[in-house]
């Protein structure tokens, strides 16, 4: 009996020192990464809404002015399909009368949406300039990329792996023991691109499409890492 006593004790020892072996001590920190680029790519969100007494004259407006700001991208040297154009909106245009109670029907608003891609940034400035002139009156913050996203976004990556393990380094430090290899490490969320603060894009004149300038992206990625943590 005492035999069988030792040999499930001993058992018993083996899988709790096993169990420990598995199970390390671990410090588990999230680390970032960013990049700064010069973008080569930009869409720009544009439209054009004309307030009238009838659909048809309110419709008529819009699709002039979006007829040349098509013969504007053409003659910009734009592929036709980089300029991509939405359906018409059309909404009634009321006004509340108050010595009546009642709504009155002015007339109709007509909105017409289009987004154009740059594959030439340069282009930028010039097309702004341009289709405010033809009468756009919806302009959206340009929105730039680039075409190395996927280069950028490996490099933001490994910067981001490095900074979880410099940060778990310190921890290690404060705690006087040494940092082992990593355990697991995971991206968390999706790379992040994003205009740098201040990176507005401005010009010094309504006539002056050079003096547009894009500034710089930032790509971003994250990272989520656990790492043994080897001491006393």
């Amino acid at each position: 009996m005492r035999q069988i006593l030792s040999l499930l004790l001993v058992a018993s020892l083996f899988v709790v020192s096993a169990a420990l072996a598995e199970d390390p001590r671990l410090v588990t920190v999230s680390g970032s990464g960013e990049v700064l680029v010069e973008p080569d790519l930009a869409s720009l969100g544009i439209g054009v809404e004309a307030r009238a007494q009838t659909v048809d004259a309110a419709r008529g407006q819009v699709n002039d002015t979006v007829r040349e700001v098509l013969e504007l991208t053409r003659a910009s040297g734009i592929a036709q399909e980089q300029v991509a154009s939405a359906a018409l909106i059309v909404r009634p245009d009321y006004q509340w009368m108050p010595e009546s109670r009642e709504q009155k029907l002015l007339g109709y608003v007509v909105t017409r949406r289009m987004n154009i891609r740059l594959s030439d940034i340069s282009l930028l400035g010039e097309i702004l300039e341009g289709v405010l002139k033809l009468g756009i009156n919806q302009v959206d913050p340009p929105v730039f990329d680039t075409t190395r996203r996927a280069e950028f976004e490996r490099q933001a990556l490994a910067a981001a792996a490095k900074d979880a393990r410099q940060r778990a380094s310190v921890l290690a430090q404060a705690l006087d023991m040494d940092l082992g290899p990593a355990h697991r490490i995971e991206a968390t969320g999706g790379p992040v691109v994003r205009p740098m603060t201040e990176r507005v894009m401005a010009a010094s004149s309504a006539d002056d499409a050079g003096s547009y300038q894009s500034g710089e992206i930032r790509i971003g990625s994250q990272v989520k890492a656990s790492f043994e943590l080897l001491g006393p």
